[in-house]
């Protein structure tokens, strides 16, 4: 979890190249996004209260997602989780529609200009060391979220050190962050 979530293939295949000491399957993405795609209806539920957060948030904010997933994987765990419903498609972002995946800035900032909010004024939460790395590349602030991490402690100090401004274990505490 450490290593990869969070990061592009193009991260994760040199890693894996470099302590394997060989050369990745061709077919290895292909081969694990169908995996994801088949494992994903089991077992995968929404992060605890996310849409009591997402209903409270969009009464007063504009409100997307920007993920490093696959697209199609992305709708499909929205739909799942029974989040999808707070997003209309225009909302969902993801690596397939930027040139370079997080930890590079480009989906932020692809994200922020489709949603028509200067980086300055939007906030991203974010899991991951890569996504904590875009949000600050891109000038947007960020809060790490420990919400999934096994090891919290640990998750929120890479968190803290890659650059969020805050750390939250709840979404519920967004909005805490908003009126600060």
């Amino acid at each position: 979890m450490d290593l990869f979530l969070g990061a592009g293939w193009e991260s994760i295949l040199t890693i894996l190249e470099e302590r394997h000491g060989e050369k990745m399957p061709e077919d290895i993405v292909e081969r694990f996004v169908k995996l994801a795609d088949e494992r994903m209806g089991h077992g995968l539920k929404a992060v605890q209260d996310a849409d009591k957060a997402l209903s409270n948030l969009r009464r007063s904010f504009l409100t997307c997602v920007a993920s490093n997933g696959e697209r199609a994987n992305v709708f499909k765990g929205l739909g799942i989780t029974g989040l999808l419903p707070h997003f209309h498609a225009a909302q969902i972002f993801t690596k397939n529609q930027v040139e370079r995946p997080k930890p590079a800035p480009d989906l932020f900032l692809f994200a922020c200009e489709k949603m028509q909010v200067e980086p300055a004024n939007a906030l991203v939460i974010e899991d991951s060391v890569a996504g904590v790395a875009a949000a600050r590349a891109a000038g947007i602030h960020v809060l790490g979220f420990t919400g999934t991490a096994h090891d919290k402690e640990n998750h929120a100090e890479m968190l803290k050190n890659a650059g969020a401004d805050a750390i939250i274990d709840t979404l519920i505490h967004i909005e805490a962050h908003l009126k600060t």
